[in-house]
């Protein structure tokens, strides 16, 4: 199998935005634009990035961390802009971001808004498939000559990624997912069980699948897509109703004759943990779930189905009935080619920790609970 070196740039880029790098984003028509994570600055980043880049540096947020510290950007804005002096408080960014409370006069600040599609939602896209705050300094390089681009890059050891790269990444590494173990796994509640081990031919992100009995020789199986959650899967949390709703699963299956769980590492909605952890604690001052990813500037839900839908196929499995009560997976994982002949509930019992956060789920976000 080979990986384009494309693809393996955006792994790396990655990377480099988490060891606190800067990376080079180029989009075709516009020239390129230098990035860091906005949660990695220190007092040098905004020094540093004028002076590479001769030009003034701006914050990239998202349009629901902008609504959060009141700002109104544009309905159709897929990213807003912030332009920074480059004697910037370096707590003023963090807090305009959401990394530490906001404890500063915003009120002369203007935001620009930056269309769909555009370089700037790739960019915050990087930023999200690190599992890093959706929020980037970034200065631009105006010139579209990219043979001068790289020389620069060369230069500096920056590294360049285009934005349609970024845009197609998850995708890919989706396609390039295979399975590389299978062993028998005898559960508590379900003895008649294997589990099988599938990674990305890019040695990214490994998921896996829990078969019990012969689920995946079935017809159509009860199949449970399941988003990782070490917080409730390992712990025991009672914040929510992920490891409830994983073990009832699994008694079902077993109860019923078999199927397939498969188990995506998507902590936190696909936000990760330490940013699951942060809306954490936004939910103990008193806001729900939805309104704490939004607080991070984050969709409601980042979820994505194609790893499932691909493992499902590789296991010959293409007609499931889901166990779920969210309508919204089984129309995503319809359109990712998998026929959901059947909705099974899967209804577990509420505890005073995570009744509010189910009526929320219930309410917001059309999960079906009764």
């Amino acid at each position: 199998m080979v990986i384009s070196a494309r693809h393996q740039a955006v792994q790396r880029a990655i990377s480099d935005l988490r060891r606190g790098g800067a990376v080079l984003v180029r989009d075709r028509d516009n020239g390129a634009f230098l990035i860091r994570a906005a949660e990695q600055i220190n007092k040098d980043t905004l020094t540093d990035m004028a002076r590479l880049s001769r030009s003034a540096p701006y914050l990239l947020i998202s349009p629901n961390r902008a609504l959060a510290i009141g700002l109104h950007p544009r309905d159709d804005a897929a990213a807003c802009s912030i332009a920074l002096s480059v004697e910037q408080d370096n707590d003023v960014v963090r807090g305009l971001i959401g990394d530490i409370p906001l404890n500063a006069d915003i009120n002369h600040l203007s935001i620009l808004a930056e269309k769909p599609s555009s370089v700037a939602e790739a960019i915050l896209m990087l930023m999200r498939v690190a599992r890093l705050l959706p929020a980037a300094i970034c200065t631009h390089f105006p010139s579209t000559d990219h043979a001068a681009l790289r020389l620069w890059a060369d230069e500096h050891g920056v590294l360049i990624v285009p934005d349609s790269d970024i845009r197609r990444f998850e995708t890919i590494s989706a396609s390039l997912l295979k399975e590389v173990a299978r062993a028998r796994l005898p559960l508590a509640d379900a003895e008649d069980a294997q589990i099988a081990i599938f990674r990305p031919g890019d040695g990214g992100t490994e998921h896996f699948a829990i078969i019990i009995s012969n689920g995946d020789k079935m017809d159509a199986p009860p199949v449970r897509i399941h988003s990782q959650c070490i917080t409730g899967d390992i712990l025991g949390s009672l914040k929510c109703d992920c490891g409830d709703q994983l073990r009832q699963a699994i008694r079902q299956m077993a109860e019923t004759g078999g199927g397939v769980l498969i188990y995506l590492a998507q902590e936190g909605r696909d936000i990760g943990l330490v940013n699951k952890l942060k809306a954490y604690a936004l939910q103990d001052t008193g806001i729900d779930t939805v309104d704490a990813n939004h607080h991070l500037g984050f969709e409601t839900d980042h979820r994505f189905f194609l790893p499932a839908a691909e493992m499902l196929r590789q296991m010959g499995v293409t007609n499931i009935q889901l166990l779920t009560n969210n309508p919204d997976k089984i129309s995503q994982i319809e359109a990712c080619g998998i026929t959901v002949s059947a909705r099974l509930p899967l209804i577990t019992p509420d505890n005073p920790y995570n009744a509010d956060y189910l009526a929320t789920k219930a309410k917001r976000t059309g999960h079906m609970l009764d």
